[in-house]
């Protein structure tokens, strides 16, 4: 769509300066169809004259070739998994002691707090990642995986570009705990953003994942019209998960680390993800890089369309909430 595709692009590239970051990008997808209406990446290039380019890379669409991961937008998936095999509610409760021992590994809370008695809605309102290794323990790893797989992670969407990389959710299948429990708040695999819009679009269309699309029809020489019918890839969850999960990320705009996305008069759903960055050659994160994300779709009682944004290491603000969510309520607003 002409106008989505302008004003999301013009948006993505001011909130990049503002933000003095290394590069963003913008999925905007309709959930009951799967149609891509606007895809976005920055930095750019001008088709015109794509020889005057800093450096080769911007050629890359970032949308669908840049894998990362994705930090706490990723909880929403585990617990779609632990409300659809009913393992927790909404108001389910558990005790956050702030950490979590598996084996050797202590595993904190992003603001090393403890926060004592919380419900499901209230560890994804706070972002507790003690909440979502709750979740997964409950749901189970192998049934975690597989709910991670069928949300259409660790393989592409399919859509009609080249250059789209699966992801990589290998470590949940080496069945050691500390994998699944770093993978239930978004780290130690990795998803593009165009995956993970697919998967917050099949939550908004009521369970059921949609092949994404960004070409309606060809029309040939000869005048023939191949069309590209919309295609339901699978149903992922129950139609009353996704309407609970729902209500929990109207919970996180209205109440949680997202209010910045929120837009006057409507109820949108969504969530804030900061990603730490892997190093490049060695095993730990990098220092002072982070990846921000944000991750929803609105009208929540009946979608038009689902958003992810995606601010690479923003050099005046490390959370999310600062730097995505008020993009992504930009867009969302118009």
């Amino acid at each position: 769509d002409r106008t989505i595709q302008y004003v999301a692009c013009s948006a993505l590239q001011k909130a990049v300066a503002k933000h003095q970051a290394d590069g963003g990008s913008v999925v905007i997808i309709e959930p009951d169809t799967g149609k891509v209406l606007a895809m976005c990446g920055a930095p750019d290039f001008d088709p015109n004259d794509y020889r005057d380019v800093p450096d080769f890379s911007v050629f890359n669409n970032p949308a669908t070739f840049k894998d990362y991961e994705p930090g706490s937008i990723f909880k929403s998936i585990t617990i779609a998994a632990a409300l659809d095999t009913g393992a927790v509610t909404p108001s389910t409760t558990y005790e956050d002691t702030g950490a979590v021992q598996i084996d050797e590994y202590t595993i904190k809370n992003s603001d090393l707090l403890s926060h004592g008695v919380q419900t499901m809605t209230e560890a994804l309102e706070k972002s507790l990642n003690t909440g979502m290794i709750f979740a997964m323990r409950e749901t189970g790893q192998e049934t975690f995986t597989k709910y991670v797989k069928a949300f259409g992670f660790g393989e592409r969407t399919g859509v009609e570009l080249d250059t789209e990389m699966p992801g990589d959710v290998r470590p949940l299948d080496i069945g050691s705990e500390v994998y699944a429990a770093t993978a239930s708040f978004g780290q130690g695999i990795t998803v593009t953003p165009l995956q993970m819009a697919a998967a917050y679009a099949a939550i908004a269309n009521g369970g059921i994942l949609k092949r994404t699309t960004i070409v309606e029809e060809i029309r040939h020489p000869d005048g023939q019209v191949e069309k590209h019918p919309t295609e339901d890839v699978r149903r992922v969850v129950d139609a009353k998960t996704a309407r609970l999960l729902g209500a929990m990320l109207v919970s996180v705009i209205e109440h949680g680390h997202g209010k910045l996305a929120s837009v006057p008069g409507y109820y949108i759903a969504g969530k804030t993800g900061t990603a730490q960055v892997a190093k490049k050659n060695e095993a730990g994160y990098e220092e002072d890089d982070t990846i921000g994300s944000f991750a929803g779709f609105g009208p929540v009682e009946n979608p038009k369309f689902v958003m992810v944004v995606r601010i690479d290491h923003p050099r005046d603000a490390p959370w999310a909430e600062s730097t995505a969510a008020p993009l992504f309520g930009e867009i969302a607003a118009f």
